[in-house]
């Protein structure tokens, strides 16, 4: 499958196959809206429930809708269908509820599955992205190799814990039990998830990580009732749970439809029955789904009416967008307005929004939701702590000599400049894939010694050293992470007192003792630290 149909403002807009799997009709209590800049909660009256007050929100799913406060540092959070929060917006990401659980992301936080109370009940320190709970499993990423799974195995819990690159699975109690080695997956549908190999094909896993359909799909959906749609070589069609083709791949595109597909032939659209046989012939330019509705949204024209199962036309096409049927009552978009319509066309709620929740669309179309994935937002600084000395840097003292450093880092004279104080001898050192350092010696290298008529610069190993600079530039996930990282380096500082009148006046902070001063700030992603003997000034280029 290529692309499929979200039919709402006439746009295609792109959907993979692996995760479509249209089944029943679908339950909304409240809808939000678009009401200016933010989003309330409608009864399909149009009665306001909850008042504007949202950057983003969501269906309700389990009593619970994920929202998003507004402004411009807006956060996470979870409100009843009173609109109180029950679970407070102070998260930077999250998931909607999955069998009553969610995934969470504080800031410089790993991925936190918590309860309907939002009482915590794992984290998953190594995942790099996990998914919304499906028959009790969640799939996750991590980075594997060489970047913490030591880690990764303490704050799992589990001798299985990650070792390689890829996708696996953590139970309900944040166990690993399908260990991570998927370059993609699905979620889990009648006991299997379709998981997708190296070479770019998909197959099918059972709960035990088991291949049970071999890789050989082009893309793959989840099983509904022993069946799921497939693409192969460019068409799709549909398989049961040994693989075996259902349909031959025949259409463009084909969507579960109740016990129908919706399918895509010769640019046009129509329905098959479960055999593939044509029930309402590929006719419509787009269309949407009846979810067990006996109407759905088709486009006539430049206009959407409504269909019967026989493809007759039930609602004349007058709107300019249209959703599928839920509980009786359609959304559907009139010129730049939205409002609901009954099942005979006529109008419960007269266009008067300005938009409807992309969530809600998505959970309508497809029985899903925009935010069932979250990433992790932790970045673990205790390498970056670890390599920094500033009690002892790259093993080097206030009392060491130009000719000490070079012995220490092995690196030739040539890398000091007779006409500056500021030698830069590590350059871009890899402490982690977010992280590197630069490592700078402030000393007069060089004298000026006679040469005839003139006089020439000669390294002099004996120059004492002045001071060092360390400089740590953050990229990736260490992004606007330079005042967390600064923060802990300064925790180490033992032995030499913070001067908080300087630091108030210069803008960066000030530690000093009767011997040495050490000077720490930050520029946008970077953190410099400087270590000068007492009372010396930075001089020089």
């Amino acid at each position: 499958m290529r692309k499929l149909i979200y039919l709402f403002s006439f746009l295609l807009i792109p959907f993979l196959l692996n995760s479509c799997g249209m089944g029943s009709s679908r339950e909304i209590s409240l809808i939000p809206v678009e009401n200016g800049n933010d989003y309330q909660y409608i009864d399909k009256e149009g009665k306001i429930v909850i008042n504007p007050q949202f950057a983003v929100a969501t269906a309700f799913r389990e009593g619970l809708a994920l929202v998003k406060s507004s402004g411009e540092k807006g956060k996470w959070g979870f409100i009843n269908e009173e609109g109180d929060y029950i679970i407070p917006a102070n998260f930077k990401e999250a998931t909607v509820f999955s069998e009553e659980l969610a995934w969470v992301v504080s800031e410089n936080g790993a991925p936190t599955a918590i309860d309907t109370k939002g009482e915590i009940k794992f984290t998953l320190q190594d995942a790099e992205q996990v998914k919304i709970f499906k028959e009790g499993l969640a799939a996750f990423s991590n980075q594997g190799g060489q970047n913490g799974n030591e880690a990764a195995a303490d704050s799992i819990g589990s001798s299985n814990s990650p070792t390689k690159s890829g996708w696996g699975f953590v139970d309900t109690e944040g166990k690993v039990v399908i260990s991570p080695q998927f370059s993609a997956t699905g979620n889990f549908s009648d006991g299997l998830c379709a998981v997708k190999n190296e070479e770019g094909k998909w197959g099918y896993i059972d709960k035990e990580g088991k291949l049970v359909i071999p890789h050989q799909f082009d893309n793959a959906g989840i099983f509904v009732d022993g069946v799921a749609v497939v693409d192969f070589d460019g068409k799709s069609g549909a398989i049961d749970e040994e693989g075996k083709y259902l349909i031959n791949p025949q259409f463009e595109n084909m969507v579960m439809d109740g016990d129908m597909y919706l399918i895509e032939l010769n640019d046009k659209w129509g329905w098959a029955d479960s055999e593939g046989k044509i029930l309402i012939n590929p006719q419509f330019d787009q269309a949407n789904l009846f979810l067990e509705n006996d109407l759905a949204p088709v486009l006539l024209g430049d206009d959407v009416g409504f269909v019967d199962k026989e493809g007759k036309i039930k609602i004349n096409p007058q709107f300019s967008g249209a959703l599928p049927f839920v509980d009786g009552w359609a959304m559907v978009k009139s010129g730049d307005k939205y409002g609901i319509i009954d099942e005979e066309g006529k109008y419960l709620v007269n266009p008067m929004f300005d938009g409807v929740s992309d969530d809600v669309i998505t959970y309508i179309v497809k029985g899903e939701s925009n935010y069932e994935s979250v990433e992790t937002d932790f970045f673990n600084i205790a390498p970056i702590v670890s390599r920094i000395n500033l009690a002892s840097p790259e093993g080097l003292t206030l009392n060491s000599t130009v000719g000490d450093v070079v012995s220490k880092l092995k690196v030739s004279e040539d890398k000091f400049y007779a006409y500056s104080t500021n030698h830069t001898l590590l350059n871009n050192v890899r402490i982690t894939s977010d992280a590197s350092l630069n490592f700078s010696v402030w000393a007069v290298s060089h004298v000026e010694v006679p040469d005839g008529w003139y006089t020439k610069s000669v390294f002099n190993a004996a120059a004492p050293v002045l001071g060092f600079v360390y400089t740590i530039n953050l990229s990736g996930r260490g992004y606007d992470k330079a005042e967390q990282v600064l923060a802990e380096i300064e925790k180490t500082i033992k032995g030499l007192q913070k001067d908080e009148i300087e630091s108030a006046e210069q803008g960066y902070i000030v530690y000093k003792n009767a011997t040495q001063q050490i000077y720490l700030q930050t520029s946008g992603n970077q953190v410099i630290l400087s270590i000068f003997i007492a009372n010396q000034e930075e001089t020089g280029d």
